[in-house]
């Protein structure tokens, strides 16, 4: 049987990515077909080698390059402060894809990659921010640059992570994009950019995660046992405006609240929030299976909210301008009011019950029209 490579951001210590990545090869593999994903390490990985083929496309300014070399540096700090913990973290986010995840020879750096010989007929290019204009390397990758003559190539899912691109990288973009055979986006944004920059006609189609039904997800995860209702709270960056949403819930409901963090790294904490740190994905897909409500700033956080039929809001941070991921999503769902920007007025509690009839019925049919797109794109 013919092979399939899948490139995509994984091994970066985040849930979303790894479970993205994850999703679409298995899904793959329900399907019948023989693939494994291409495990070239994201250029925030401390085992990347940079490269001058590495190179951005947009110069990072300064500053940028400050918080990337800080953030390697805490990161750094935090495992060697809380070894334990990290170990722990590390050893469970390392053996979900060893278990679960057939993944190709580590490729470190942009040459490794270009100078393999790869085993595969066909290349995907999948979810996430791979064409985020806005990452510190070089996208070649990303538009499946590397594959030799003869490799069909398909994107699927594959998100800008803005609402538009600069004029000024268009022709660069049109020719990373018309390297693709077929070509999927995350969101009704992404179609239209890819329409604006090129002229053809994207398909639509949901993130990985929602290939797989709640019930797919049930039959891989942890359960999180819990002896009493919670709120479970996923965020990346701290928020007083996100923990005083959490307090005024847990008021009104009388739930506990349960901080999932996005590393290892002590957070402050009281005795009305427990804060986890050394969860791997499959432990916070538990804590999703049982939880009462959530409230996150994630676009996964979101996903997984749904898949698992959650009551929950989203809050978009002031501080990016990136949330048309969050809002086409939920805009899709029937739900735009679950998305609330940071600084607005809470929303009232009597409203926090959803109807998830109607979202199972679109979640569906989106995952039929995607799994379609796969079948026909890999059948052509």
């Amino acid at each position: 049987m013919k092979k399939i490579g899948v490139i995509t951001i994984l091994n970066v210590n985040n849930y979303g990515a790894e479970l993205q990545a994850f999703a679409l090869h298995h899904k793959l593999k329900l399907m019948g077909y023989d693939n494994e994903v291409i495990n070239y390490l994201y250029y925030k990985n401390p085992m990347y080698v940079a490269e001058a083929k590495s190179a951005p496309l947009i110069k990072a300014p300064k500053i940028n390059k400050l918080k990337d070399f800080v953030i390697k540096w805490i990161d750094k700090y935090s495992r060697f402060a809380h070894p334990e913990i990290a170990k722990v973290r590390k050893e469970r986010f390392d053996n979900f894809h060893g278990k679960l995840t057939s993944l190709s020879p580590v490729y470190n750096s942009y040459s490794s990659l270009y100078n393999a010989n790869l085993p595969y007929d066909t290349v995907i290019v999948g979810s996430d921010q791979v064409w985020n204009p806005n990452n510190g390397t070089n996208l070649d990758p990303y538009f499946l640059t590397f594959a030799k003559n003869g490799m069909k190539k398909i994107s699927f899912a594959s998100s800008f992570g803005v609402g538009k691109i600069n004029p000024e990288y268009h022709a660069v973009y049109k020719n990373w994009l018309n390297n693709i055979d077929f070509i999927a986006t995350r969101e009704a944004d992404g179609v239209k950019i890819i329409k604006e920059i090129t002229g053809r006609d994207a398909t639509h189609v949901v993130d990985p995660t929602l290939l797989l039904t709640k019930k797919e997800w049930e039959s891989i995860l942890v359960p999180y046992e819990a002896k009493e209702p919670y709120i479970l709270l996923f965020v990346f960056k701290e928020s007083k405006y996100v923990n005083d949403f959490a307090y005024h819930l847990q008021k009104q409901t009388g739930y506990k609240i349960i901080r999932v963090c996005k590393n290892e790294m002590r957070v402050e904490s009281d005795d009305k929030m427990i804060n986890i740190r050394d969860f791997g994905p499959l432990e916070f897909l538990g804590l999703y299976q049982n939880a009462s409500v959530v409230l996150t700033t994630s676009f996964h956080g979101t996903v997984f909210s749904l898949i698992f039929e959650k009551p929950f809001y989203t809050i978009a941070p002031g501080s990016k301008n990136n949330n048309s991921r969050q809002q086409g999503l939920l805009s899709l769902m029937g739900h735009p009011e679950r998305l609330i920007n940071e600084g607005d007025a809470f929303p009232d509690t009597a409203n926090l019950q959803i109807d998830f009839t109607p979202v199972r019925e679109i979640i569906e049919r989106e995952r039929q029209k995607s799994v379609s797109f796969l079948e026909n794109a890999l059948k052509a």
